[in-house]
């Protein structure tokens, strides 16, 4: 096992040459130059001079003007950097981002910038954005700190030609990782005298038919819904995938989102596992037995909470009992049951995957930016305790303030009359968009606030059996290519033959031809090429 340290002298050795722009190979890094003057290695402001730079970065449509948000105007004030903003709608930022690659009409930095690992290794290689490596460990005390604690992160945001060109937000608060859960209606338990929950997949299978024979919502009629959950991403079963599926041994990697999982170093597809078969047997009889709602392939959220509201649900995967349920106290939300993870026939072992924590591309510095040394220091302090804070709640005393001397708890300070998520959305970037941050666990459970706490400890429940089916992988700018389109097709196919087997549109007996056909679309390819992926993590110490 390769030390940490020689990794990094061996990458900024042999990686400065693969990474310099074809034009101009011998250009000098940013970090082997000398330091300007107007910069100041250490403390507050970063630069003695004012600085004004152009931001780039995926405005969330909850958000605030971000040039009137009190972070930016903060960081401002305690750095001496500022920005000229460039923050088009999330839903057109794609778009927008792609066109001021090809024009080269680059920012100075991106910012919650959506960068792709295509974006990284293309542009990078072009020398659009710079290789950040360097910077890190000159300039950036917390953030090579979280990489050297970490090495998984180092790996996760190393291009496969050595170079880190992108920042991540990372988190190790639970709740985020165990974000959406299973929940049964605290009502209709009540309703049924309170019985057992379910830990196997037969016993979930005889409390879904009692939810629908036994009128637990006490209005006389047949109007229950056993078993309903999000149309997530028109992927109708992913929810399902998550949360029922691990039962029967399969997994599915969240982290790259490719459905693939690994198995002792192993890359299989997990669409195509024994598991996974007896996972959609199941969902069938779930069909047949009238205990799924009939809407899943399409309904929106909005109306999934207002079948909850109705009191129709019996179960769903949710952030929170009160994102679906009609709950009327915070505290109430502690009443519905949580459904830890089940086993099945075929699987004994308690397991799900969680969310990822580490997310790609947030942030990057292009080769405009004439001060990226002070661009570095200024975005290292967002992984810093108080740095979470302010990219996290604000300004301390003007949206958040400490409870005690001691520092143990904090509360937010919201305007009367006004919602404490917009007032957050307003003056926060991470409220609504995916900044480089790292979010820190000890600080989130300081918060006075009954749902937060109650959901933490939810969360506390579920971390002991999170298992991740693959590590966030790097793929090279070849191979995500071709992964990409293999991918389109794979997974066409297989939401079409999800929905045709589930509502028996197509017999289990075919399930030969369902792999071959997938065996003919080049699935060994497509596994093939995570496996060279996860080979290159595995060997990167």
């Amino acid at each position: 096992m390769r030390k940490i340290s020689l990794l990094l002298a061996v990458t900024m050795m042999t990686g400065a040459a693969a990474a310099c722009s074809s034009k101009d190979s011998a250009e000098t890094k940013p970090w082997d130059q000398a330091a300007p003057k107007n910069f100041n290695a250490t403390g507050f402001p970063i630069v003695d001079e004012k600085v004004t730079l152009k931001l780039m970065g995926s405005k969330g449509a909850n958000q605030g003007p971000w040039d009137q948000m009190m972070f930016f105007e903060e960081m401002g004030r305690m750095t001496n950097v500022y920005f000229e903003f460039d923050t088009p709608d999330a839903k057109i930022y794609p778009e927008k981002k792609n066109l001021a690659f090809a024009s080269d009409n680059l920012p100075d930095v991106f910012f919650a910038g959506q960068l792709t690992s295509f974006d990284q290794i293309n542009y990078g290689k072009q020398g659009l954005l710079i290789p950040l490596e360097g910077l890190i460990d000159q300039h950036a005390p917390n953030l090579k700190a979280m990489l050297d604690k970490n090495p998984s992160i180092r790996r996760a945001i190393t291009a496969p030609d050595g170079h880190i060109y992108a920042l991540p937000q990372v988190t190790d608060i639970n709740r985020d990782l165990m974000f959406f859960r299973t929940y049964l209606n605290a009502n209709w338990m009540e309703a049924l005298g309170n019985p057992k929950v379910p830990e196997t997949t037969d016993e979930l299978l005889v409390l879904l038919k009692r939810f629908r024979d036994e009128d637990p919502n006490k209005n006389g009629k047949k109007d229950e819904l056993p078993l309903s959950f999000l149309n997530a991403k028109n992927d109708s079963l992913n929810m399902a995938r998550t949360y029922i599926m691990p039962a029967f041994g399969a997994l599915e990697d969240r982290n790259n989102q490719s459905r693939l999982q690994v198995t002792g170093d192993k890359v299989s597809a997990a669409f195509m596992t024994e598991g996974y078969k007896e996972f959609l047997k199941y969902m069938k009889t779930l069909h047949q037995e009238k205990l799924l709602d009939p809407e899943i392939f399409t309904h929106t959220d909005q109306q999934l909470k207002a079948k909850g509201q109705d009191n129709k649900i019996g179960m769903t995967f949710h952030a929170a009992p009160f994102s679906v349920f009609k709950v009327e106290k915070p505290e109430d939300n502690a009443k519905y049951p949580l459904v830890l993870p089940l086993t099945s026939p075929i699987n004994k072992e308690k397991v799900l995957t969680p969310r990822p924590n580490i997310h790609l591309g947030t942030f990057a510095i292009t080769k405009n930016n004439k001060h990226p040394e002070a661009m570095i220091r200024w975005i290292d302090y967002l992984y810093t305790p108080e740095g979470f804070m302010l990219g996290n709640q604000g300004v301390e005393g003007k949206s958040w303030k400490w409870l005690d001397e001691g520092k143990t708890q904090w509360d937010r300070i919201t305007p009367e009359g006004m919602n404490k998520e917009d007032f957050r959305a307003r003056n926060t970037p991470d409220a609504g968009a995916m900044i480089p941050i790292l979010k820190r666990m000890e600080l989130n459970y300081k918060q006075v606030d009954l749902v937060n706490n109650i959901l933490n400890k939810q969360a506390e429940q579920l971390t002991q059996y999170a298992k991740d089916a693959m590590p966030l992988l790097f793929l090279t700018e070849e191979e995500e290519n071709r992964a990409n389109i293999l991918k389109n097709d794979l997974m066409n196919y297989i939401a079409q033959m999800e929905a045709k087997l589930i509502l028996d549109k197509e017999s289990f007996d075919n399930w030969d031809a369902y792999i071959a056909t997938l065996k003919k679309m080049n699935v060994d390819e497509y596994v093939g090429i995570y496996q060279k992926a996860y080979d290159r993590w595995k060997a990167t110490k």
